[in-house]
């Protein structure tokens, strides 16, 4: 029996997991209607062509943050100043930065010991503090997931087919 401490966070499901989401993430850019890149749904909100900048932009944010505590930001305020800024690709821009963020941020998961993935901790603009680094690896996949939803339901408001299989498997 070993006396190391069980991770909190298994790094082959993980991968496996973010791998299935980058998939199905690829096939949602693949769906936007090149002519609705300047279209948000509401006054303050991202355009379509800001919102696919942005998912592929922020596997870079975390990766950096996660692995090297470098977020670009040192509060959320700021991120969020930022973020009105936020510039807008054309689909094959965004799926090529995605592909590029994703590999990157797969390779750090990858690299980091088990142990440094469990039980180190990193600064986090986003607790204000410290975070462990299982957590903020987390938080990564929410943020995809929260504006992969969000790219959805533009696609949804545009008129486009879509349905859970494509926000789900791709």
């Amino acid at each position: 029996m070993s006396s190391a401490s069980p991770s909190i966070l298994d790094r082959g499901r993980y991968l496996a997991f973010f791998d299935e989401m980058m998939t199905s993430t690829e096939s949602l850019f693949r769906m936007v209607p090149p002519d609705t890149l300047g279209w948000k749904p509401t006054e303050k909100s991202f355009t379509v062509g800001q919102m696919i900048a942005h998912i592929a932009e922020a596997l870079d944010v975390y990766s950096n943050g996660l692995t090297k505590a470098a977020w670009g930001f040192s509060s959320m305020r700021e991120r969020f100043v930022k973020n009105r800024h936020q510039m807008s690709l054309t689909v094959e821009e965004a799926l090529a930065l995605l592909r590029t963020n994703a590999g990157e941020f797969r390779k750090r998961i990858e690299s980091m010991s088990a142990t440094d993935l469990a039980e180190g901790e990193v600064f986090s603009p986003q607790y204000d503090g410290p975070a462990p680094r299982w957590r903020i690896a987390m938080l990564a996949l929410e943020h995809h997931l929260n504006h992969k939803a969000e790219l959805f339901m533009y696609l949804k408001l545009l008129g486009v087919q879509v349905n859970t299989k494509h926000l789900y498997r791709g």
